[in-house]
């Protein structure tokens, strides 16, 4: 079973570096650019295609899985997924950085000074954000398909680490377009034997991981 997880391309308020969360922008001319040039390289070099994709409800990441699978015969099915979307960021969602210190100056303040979490009104927590990415990962394995998985910056990276079995998520700035190829034995998932360690079931690739500068 192979799965690719992929962070949509730039939306609109990603070039203005907004905090999106779950605010519904279309993607920018340049990101839906990108995206199809993406989908291109890979019919051409990617050794296997997708049987569906998954998508966030949010429309850059839908814009993003039409452009990436542009062109592709048979035409593969697009399957929009509710758990999918982004983190909700709450009052924060839609701002700047520097707007959000001008409207909410202690919280921000907080949020800067103590490294450790710091609940954001009207925001998901982190343990249902968590609990959310564990879910889908569930689903993900009795689907038992190869498949392509679009999604956001902020719950991809709860959802790899749900799939890689960590007991914590680890932070990892994920570019916009950025792609991992995870290869697994999905019969074997639950296993309690030696093959939880057997590296020849269990594998991961970076396989598109653009620089800052190149978005």
């Amino acid at each position: 079973m192979r799965l690719r997880l992929i962070r949509h391309a730039e939306a609109i308020g990603n070039a203005g570096a907004r905090m999106l969360g779950r605010q519904d922008q279309p993607l920018t001319a340049d990101g839906l650019t990108q995206a199809e040039q993406l989908g291109k390289q890979w019919q051409q070099t990617c050794c296997w295609r997708p049987q569906a994709i998954w998508t966030s409800p949010l429309q850059r990441a839908q814009q993003t899985a039409i452009a990436l699978s542009q062109g592709q015969t048979p035409v593969i099915p697009l399957l929009v997924q509710p758990a999918l979307t982004e983190i909700d960021l709450g009052c924060l969602t839609g701002l700047t950085w520097p707007e959000a210190e001008q409207r909410y100056p202690d919280l921000c303040q907080q949020l800067l000074r103590d490294r450790h979490w710091r609940p954001i009104p009207e925001a998901e927590t982190l343990s249902d954000c968590r609990l959310r990415a564990e879910q889908v990962c569930t689903q993900l394995i009795h689907t038992e398909a190869d498949l392509w998985v679009i999604s956001h910056g902020g719950f991809l990276q709860h959802l790899l680490a749900a799939l890689l079995g960590c007991d914590r998520s680890w932070g990892l700035d994920w570019p916009l377009l950025g792609a991992i190829d995870l290869s697994l034995a999905h019969e074997d998932w639950d296993t309690a034997g030696r093959d939880r360690w057997n590296t020849s079931l269990w594998r991961w690739q970076i396989l598109h991981w653009p620089s800052r500068s190149a978005i």
